[in-house]
């Protein structure tokens, strides 16, 4: 039994473990430790306007797409819904560089500036919500019409259906989709800083540009820190908000 616990924290801790000490080898091989300590208060800035990016656009894409995934498995929008899934997946296709070029060139042209945090917030948004369509909509297609069935012959309204039934027990599927999109805009954000927008891609840029592996370091290896820890965040609250039989069902199917 201990040898079991001991190899189930090994597989858990092992992985952190080598990412901690590759991170570090990186950080302080290459100057970037140094040029951190040194510029202390534009990486506490950076990191922030990083984070800040991140938190907004993963609750606008997961507010829209869990709507739009719902919106496709109602009766009478069978017709709508391949037009939702095309238009997501067609943005999603744009290559991320693109995506913040075109806000930047069209935007403009409806009134509002290509410059700034609000462009890259659009950009990225739109790049970043089909995940989480396709899983809402994978996810609650996938639960069993006899739950369904029962759950209507019992008296239950489509409402108390949808939320009492079908999205929890599409949860799973759903929270995948939203790590999933979480990953891509960890990736994306610091693109943000070409329109203006800041965030770490700041220095990731300017180290390229200078030719200067130290700086670019600095950014880089926090970005994927940042990417770890929602990934974590995530993988918790999933835990916390999946019921207890739901999540057996899903290690079942696993299994």
């Amino acid at each position: 039994m201990n040898s079991t616990i001991l190899s189930g924290l090994l597989r858990k801790l092992l992985p952190v473990i080598v990412t901690i000490v590759v991170l570090t080898l990186l950080y302080k091989t290459y100057g970037a430790w140094d040029y951190t300590i040194k510029n202390l208060p534009e990486f506490f800035k950076l990191t922030l306007e990083h984070f800040e990016i991140v938190i907004i656009v993963m609750i606008a894409s997961t507010s829209v797409g869990v709507f739009l995934g719902t919106i496709m498995t109602r009766k009478g929008w069978e017709d709508i819904s391949p037009v939702i899934m095309n238009v997501v997946n067609i943005w999603q296709s744009v290559p991320s560089l693109g995506v913040i070029a075109l806000a930047y060139g069209f935007l403009p042209l409806i009134g509002f500036s290509g410059i700034g945090m609000v462009p890259a917030l659009i950009a990225i948004f739109l790049h970043t919500v089909a995940p989480i369509v396709r899983n809402t909509y994978a996810g609650i297609e996938s639960v069993s019409d006899d739950i369904i069935e029962a759950a209507t012959g019992m008296g239950m309204t489509k409402k108390q259906i949808l939320f009492r039934i079908e999205l929890p027990n599409a949860l799973p599927v759903i929270m995948g989709g939203v790590r999933t999109s979480t990953a891509i805009i960890v990736g994306t954000a610091p693109l943000a800083f070409l329109i203006g927008g800041g965030g770490l891609g700041f220095w990731i840029f300017t180290g390229i540009a200078l030719v200067d592996t130290g700086i670019m370091m600095a950014g880089a290896v926090p970005v994927a820190v940042i990417a770890m820890f929602f990934d974590y965040l995530l993988e918790i609250g999933e835990k916390t908000i999946v019921s207890r039989g739901v999540q057996a069902d899903e290690g079942k199917m696993a299994f």
